[in-house]
């Protein structure tokens, strides 16, 4: 896999390329962009990228917030816990993964400006001391998900445990 920088994002969180990485043609089956009959291009794979991102954003927040993830994924407005682990969820996407709005909003079915909301209220809840280090431990998880996902651990992982 290649990760390019894109010049549209350089406040993420370095060592975090998921959002920008280009799926290769050329990749073993499984392993690369396409299904059948699909076309390979990059804006596609960044796309899927972003989504698969945004997926591994809800897991951790579910996981910080002792939320059902489907809770976070739920198209409708859904209980205050689950709307905060939702909130986090797209800070997340958007401060560690470096994933757009748009594409954010794209992957969690909402509108951009709901996600630039959401990443402002996060940002006024970091003055709870508490919060404050409940997000940090969720971002050095993140941090070190994305870490393992660009040295390509995570694939030699998942590829072991399969049968």
């Amino acid at each position: 896999m290649q990760f390019p920088r894109p010049p549209e994002r350089t406040d993420a969180t370095e060592g975090c390329n998921i959002a920008h990485a280009v799926w290769r043609c050329d990749a073993p089956p499984g392993h690369g962009p396409s299904f059948a009959g699909e076309t390979c291009s990059p804006s596609r794979g960044r796309h899927r990228m972003a989504a698969a991102a945004c997926r591994l954003a809800q897991e951790i927040a579910a996981v910080g917030f002792d939320v059902p993830v489907a809770e976070i994924r739920r198209p409708s407005r859904a209980e205050n816990r689950a709307c905060d682990a939702r909130h986090v969820a797209m800070y997340l996407a958007n401060t560690t993964f470096g994933i757009s709005l748009s594409r954010i909003a794209l992957a969690f079915g909402r509108d951009r400006t709901s996600i630039a909301y959401a990443v402002r209220r996060v940002e006024e809840w970091r003055d709870d001391e508490a919060f404050e280090q409940s997000l940090q431990r969720l971002e050095g998880l993140a941090t070190a998900a994305c870490r393992a996902i660009d040295s390509g651990v995570a694939v030699k992982m998942a590829a072991e445990a399969q049968p």
